[in-house]
């Protein structure tokens, strides 16, 4: 029997030994118990928003894809409960084409319900020419963290004030000129301690990476 993703995430997650990494911890992903509820548009067959939450965003596992070029995209998510997130993360996928990679986008946040009234955490916009290259798995003597990381790509991270959160609306504006469909790897929700709100931090690979963040308004 072959496992499915998320079965592969919940294994490697337990081997190394909790849910923090580099980048903090990462409250939307299904090992945790978060869940996709939504999307206003149709997406591709095999690349559904669930792909969003399940850890991955490597070659072997496809990502989440739209049915064709139709923006804006909302697709919306919940947390298990009420938790405080202070990081963002969109991952796209190392096997699409660059012109579909999500570019730019709104992360809003509600404790209200599904419905709203949500709020804006983040604005901004991946700028495709510092996500180049497939970064190597981190050296850390456990396959299975290496297998997390491997093959996602730089990527930059959006730190913002610590914000209360239940449920998650990502609202996807432009991709990279794609006239097909957008895509996308991987939407993480983090709280990570310690956190600084210059737009400019280091990546789990250290590198130093800008991405375009206007503050809530």
């Amino acid at each position: 029997t072959q496992l499915a993703p998320e079965e592969f995430a919940r294994i490697a997650i337990a081997l190394r030994g909790g849910f923090a990494g580099p980048d903090g911890t990462n409250y939307l992903n299904t090992v945790f118990g978060g869940s996709y509820i939504r999307g206003s548009v149709a997406s591709a067959p095999g690349h559904q928003p669930p792909r969003l939450i399940d850890t991955w965003a490597t070659l072997r596992v496809p990502g989440w894809r739209s049915a064709d070029a139709t923006l804006p995209v909302d697709l919306d998510f919940a947390l298990p409960n009420d938790l405080i997130v202070n990081r963002a993360i969109l991952r796209p996928h190392p096997g699409e084409p660059q012109s579909t990679w999500v570019r730019e986008f709104r992360v809003e946040v509600s404790t209200s319900g599904p419905e709203g009234p949500y709020t804006l955490l983040v604005a901004g916009e991946l700028d495709h020419s510092t996500i180049t290259g497939v970064r190597p798995p981190e050296v850390t003597g456990r396959a299975s963290e290496a297998q997390l990381v491997e093959d996602r790509l730089n990527v930059p991270v959006f730190d913002v004030p610590d914000t209360s959160a239940r449920w998650v609306r990502l609202r996807i504006l432009s991709n990279g000129g794609s006239d097909a469909y957008t895509s996308l790897a991987e939407l993480e929700l983090l709280y990570a301690s310690r956190v600084t709100v210059p737009v400019t931090s280091k990546t789990t690979t250290g590198v130093s990476m800008t991405g375009s963040r206007r503050a809530p308004s």
